[in-house]
């Protein structure tokens, strides 16, 4: 999994694929895969009742469980329904599929994988690259991952966006590329009243989110919380290897 990579490379998918792609497609494709298998991974008490699965490895990445979600078929199918949606919006469609596809790919680099060829091929794909820490509960996985080799990978999407895509984060970008491949934001625009500066604030809300999110997170782990760090392959090292299923 990722903390932040998930809202940044979209940033780097806009650069180099511009008015083929809905941004706002390529954002829903991102956030999909996780939207509703995350609560029961780390767990939820509401009223007394607690929502929490027994193996979150397995719920989320495996089967029996939700682990096909993680895959390139998942996403086109949910990029087929958003294209008819969206009224044959190829750049809706285009968009969500890469987002999906992105977030699958980029979630196989951890130590449990994901079932990426769905339904072709059962098996995780996994790098190993970082350990799989969802089952420390939600604190304990931002401590894991923002110690390990995660860390790492986010903060050089951040760079790459930064160093090498800077551009479509402007203005001038935003109004002659972003905003014409994408009725939906005229739509939001006649609809909601939401006048030009807010627009191009919520473009970026989610460039400012991902890179907040990494110095934020490692501010907490490492200087409040004094977590040491384990760049080893796999680590980090406290992190207990789940019971694959």
């Amino acid at each position: 999994m990722s903390w932040a990579a998930h809202e940044l490379e979209n940033f780097w998918f806009q650069k180099h694929l511009g008015m083929r792609v809905s941004y706002l497609g390529l954002l829903l494709g991102a956030m999909a895969p996780d939207f509703l298998t995350k609560i029961p991974v780390y767990g939820f008490e509401f009223a007394g009742i607690v929502l929490r699965t027994d193996n979150p490895a397995q719920f989320h990445r495996g089967m029996p469980g939700f682990g096909f979600t993680s895959s390139i078929m998942a996403g086109l199918v949910v990029a087929i329904a958003v294209y008819f949606l969206t009224k044959r919006n190829r750049g809706w469609f285009w968009g969500t599929w890469i987002g999906y596809s992105a977030h699958a790919a980029t979630d196989m680099f951890d130590t449990a994988g994901t079932m990426l060829f769905w339904p072709f091929y059962n098996g995780n794909i996994s790098v190993g690259a970082w350990a799989y820490g969802a089952e420390e509960g939600k604190f304990g996985d931002a401590i894991a991952y923002f110690s390990s080799l995660g860390f790492v990978m986010d903060t050089v999407v951040l760079a790459l966006v930064v160093i090498f895509a800077w551009r479509v984060l402007s203005r001038r970008y935003f109004l002659s590329v972003v905003k014409p491949a994408d009725p939906a934001w005229g739509l939001m625009e006649r609809k909601l009243r939401m006048p030009e500066r807010v627009q191009i604030a919520v473009y970026r809300a989610f460039f400012m989110y991902g890179a907040v999110r990494i110095m934020s997170w490692v501010a907490i782990v490492h200087g409040f919380e004094g977590s040491p760090w384990d760049l080893s392959w796999g680590g980090p090292y406290w992190v207990e290897p789940f019971e694959r299923w």
